[in-house]
Parts: C-alpha cells; structure tokens; sequence
C-alpha cells in the first residue's frame, strides 16, 4: 500500500537570486522518508517552444550527439547576450520574472578522428535554475533529483514533477517528487517501488504524463487535487 505523506515547505524568498519567484531550497523534514509527489506532464504543448519572457529568444538550431543519445540544441539569449547552449528535447520554461531552467549541452573539445574527420561529440549536462544575477543545477537544491535518471518535467504553472531516487544498495528507492518553483512547496510520494537502475539510458523511468488532474509516474496515477494514488497500471514495456 503507498501511503502519502504531505509536506508544505515555506521558505524565505531570497529575492537577489529568484525575482519574482521563491527561494528554490526545499528541506526535508528530519527522520521521515520523502513521501508525495503529482506532476504535470505536458501541460507542455512542444517542448521547444515553450513561450519566453520578452527579450529571451532561442536562436542558431543544430544538432547535436554522442553514442548513447541525440537531439536539437539551440542558443538561449537575453537580448544581444548570450546565456548558454540548451538542448530543445527538454526546452526553456519560465518559473518566475526572469527566472528560466533549462539543460545545458556541452561540446567536447577534443575531436574523435573518423573515416569522414574529425567529429565532436555533444551531451546534455545537468539542468540548471537561472536568473541574471545566478545560476544553480538543480540537483544542488532538490532533494533526490538525478540529472540523469529523474525524467523531469515542467508544467506552465512553474512546477516541476520529476522521480526522486534514494540512492541506497542494492536498488534505490524511488518516488514522485513535485516542486512548486513560485511557492517553494515540496510535495512527495514513496511509489511502493525500488530499481537498480542499471542502465545508460537516461528516460528508463518515464516522463510523468499528465492528463487533466491525473498524473501518471509509469502507471501509478495520481489525483492532483488530493495527492493520492488512485490507480495502479502496469508500467509500459
């Protein structure tokens, strides 16, 4: 049986880091397990064009790949400035006035000699909190997230809903985290469920979907509203 556990996280803004948003620093409560998490999935239409705050634009779209994974980069800039290169698979979502969080890609800069050259290779890094005046990954401040295997997604109402991952041997706990970036509120849900996780490939747990005031974490289905699971499917093959 998955009990749900409900913590509300008030925390003081720091307004020289977030303007128009909360401070990002969720705490656990001492000696209790992380517990409730919904999520809205794409309440996201496509990713990648997902609406900017005015002055931001994405502009010089290529590709970009290494042996385990491709996709679309583009160049994230506030005006004339340029902010980083962001992969489009995940886009730029807007959390707070000025405040966006992307996933950044880096080239490396050492070439790999081909029969057709010299080739450089290209990986997503971890996703990251940014405002003018600074810049965070988010796996610095959210309890459990994992760049690499949490499978994050952000809904149009600055939340983020992402699988928390309790690292322990031999399979690591997992749950549904969510994470309201203007109300500094953390919600979690131990999913009844452990995995090795033994595997490069980085959407092995799904995204979380969304569907009206249901959220599904591979089949375990949340009702929004009441933080509850209301059904359990087998998870997809």
């Amino acid at each position: 049986m998955i009990m749900p556990v409900r913590t509300l996280l008030r925390i003081a803004p720091i307004l020289s880091v977030l303007a128009g948003c909360s401070s990002p620093d969720p705490q656990m409560p001492p000696n209790k397990a992380v517990a409730s998490g919904p999520q809205r999935t794409a309440d996201t239409v496509s990713r990648s064009e997902r609406a900017l705050p005015s002055r931001y634009v994405l502009t010089d779209t290529t590709d970009w790949g290494n042996p385990l994974e491709e996709g679309t980069r583009a160049i994230l800039r506030r005006g004339v400035t340029s902010i980083d290169t962001v992969d489009l698979g995940f886009g730029v979502a807007a959390v707070g006035q000025d405040s966006l969080v992307f996933l950044p890609v880096r080239t490396d800069t050492v070439a790999l000699m081909t029969d057709m050259g010299p080739s450089y290779e290209s990986s997503r890094t971890d996703h990251v909190l940014w405002t003018p005046v600074r810049r965070r990954e988010l796996s610095d401040f959210l309890p459990f997230f994992d760049a690499d295997r949490s499978s994050p997604t952000i809904s149009r109402n600055s939340v983020i809903y992402y699988w928390g991952i309790a690292r322990r041997k031999p399979t690591n706990r997992l749950y549904a985290m969510r994470y309201e970036f203007r109300t500094a509120r953390l919600d979690s849900l131990f999913l009844n469920r452990e995995d090795a996780l033994e595997t490069d490939y980085r959407y092995h747990l799904g995204l979380p979907q969304i569907d009206g005031n249901k959220i599904s974490f591979d089949g375990v289905i949340l009702d929004d509203p009441t933080w509850r699971v209301i059904r359990q499917e087998p998870p997809p093959n």
